[in-house]
């Protein structure tokens, strides 16, 4: 059970990270999802707060949350954002 889990973290920590590598190649996403991890209600949500002022500061909007939890613990939060795709470039005359 226990690699379970610490493979679970494992696979959620590399999604997370990948995410935003991906998000910041590629201009033209319109939505990503992040993993805020924490213990404890509030300062997961305060976390969460500075994970939403850091990605409207990018141009992100808050979509949805989803809680996570193990063993009626809460792990953390996946948060999924999304902005307007860039619009293409004009066609050279």
């Amino acid at each position: 059970m226990r690699k379970l889990i610490i493979g679970t973290f494992a696979v959620l920590g590399m999604f997370s990270g990948m995410n935003a590598a991906l998000a910041a190649e590629d201009s033209q996403a319109t939505a990503i999802t992040v993993w805020v991890n924490g213990k404890g209600q509030s300062s997961m949500a305060e976390d969460v707060t500075e994970k939403h002022a850091e990605m409207a500061k990018q141009g992100w909007k808050f979509k949805d949350l989803e809680v996570y939890t193990e063993d009626g613990d809460m792990e953390g939060m996946f948060v999924t954002y999304v902005r307007d795709a860039a619009p293409a470039p004009a066609p050279a005359p």
